[in-house]
């Protein structure tokens, strides 16, 4: 009895090591796949779009001279404060003159008696009293005497220092009785009804450059934006940086922007319906850009594009995708490969 009853057990444990193996090996079902992947999507439409370009740029006054004089001489007189504004013509500064005035009185007065001498000259041609060629050396005087005054007023001019323009005077730099030479600064003189506004571009984008062209620009010192155009592309690209340099003209009515400020500039083009992205959507590497195209509602795949300008948060897409369409615009992080199995949830 105990023998049989040892390969009763022994048989039942035989069974259900050949079985085992059986069971493991079935099984229930078809194996799952990756879990869909949750995104966010963003349907594409055209929108108006205006491409923003950046830069830096300089002011420069409409107008801004050095205020110098021509000769050397002692200043008798000082005629405008510490930021004047002056009209054009108006007297800043006289130079000692003594001499000159004098000179000039006296050649006056030598072309006045010239004069009555012509005049009596002609009134003895008329008579045949006089040689003709008296009365025109007569004549030859008057003029000479014209131009010495000429010389004079010439002379005098030098050492009145007038206004060339109408605009705003800077700081003074001399003092009656000083001894002024050539060149030596009075003061300086800036149009600032107007500015002119320097910039540069990269050469790539002379193309995205025209005359006229709006402009805004800012500067740390204000908080308005101050708005202008393209008033002159220069002729030339640097060689070197290969840049190009355009110039904006500014208003400044109040007079508050100053030559050599430093100025951010924005170059605004045309403006025109254009695809528009989120810029998380936009997958780049290197020089190649990506979009994931949702294709059937659960199924991403991975497209190329080409991308145009940018504004703040915004990426122009202009060959890849088309009107309509719908990409995925939080997640993409998260994709990978050509293609992904996604989940769209509420953006």
């Amino acid at each position: 009895m105990r023998i049989l009853a040892a390969l009763l057990v022994a048989g039942a444990l035989a069974a259900g090591v050949w079985l085992w193996p059986g069971q493991a090996q079935a099984p229930d079902g078809p194996a799952a796949g990756p879990a869909p992947v949750p995104v966010s999507v963003y349907r594409v439409e055209p929108l108006p779009f205006r491409e923003e370009i950046s830069a830096l740029g300089t002011l420069r006054a409409w107008e801004s001279v050095d205020i110098t004089a021509s000769v050397s001489q002692i200043v008798t007189a000082i005629g405008f404060e510490d930021g004047q504004q002056v009209e054009q013509g108006d007297m800043l500064a006289l130079l000692k003159q003594d001499e000159e005035q004098a000179l000039l009185r006296e050649l006056e007065a030598s072309q006045q008696d010239a004069r009555r001498e012509v005049r009596r000259l002609e009134n003895l041609a008329k008579r045949n009293q006089v040689a003709q060629n008296e009365l025109d050396k007569a004549r030859t005087q008057v003029e000479i005497l014209r131009h010495q005054i000429e010389e004079a007023e010439a002379r005098v001019l030098d050492r009145t220092i007038l206004a060339p323009f109408a605009g705003t005077l800077g700081l003074r730099q001399v003092s009656p009785g000083a001894l002024l030479t050539p060149g030596q600064r009075i003061t300086t003189l800036d149009d600032l009804s107007r500015m002119r506004l320097d910039f540069t571009l990269p050469a790539l984008q002379l193309g995205a450059l025209s005359v006229g062209q709006p402009v805004r620009a800012t500067t740390a010192a204000f908080a308005d934006t101050f708005t202008g155009d393209v008033l002159a592309i220069d002729s030339r690209v640097d060689p070197v940086a290969r840049s190009i340099t355009a110039r904006a003209q500014i208003d400044n009515p109040e007079r508050r922007l100053r030559p050599g400020q430093l100025m951010e500039v924005t170059l605004l083009g045309p403006e025109h319906q254009a695809l528009l992205v989120p810029e998380e959507a936009l997958q780049s590497r290197a020089l190649t850009h990506y979009l994931w195209k949702v294709v059937d509602g659960e199924r991403a795949e991975r497209v190329e594009v080409t991308i145009g300008g940018r504004r703040p948060g915004w990426v122009e897409i202009r060959a890849g995708i088309a009107a309509g369409d719908t990409v995925v615009r939080d997640g993409v992080g998260k994709l990978g490969g050509d293609s992904a199995t996604v989940a769209l949830q509420e953006s």
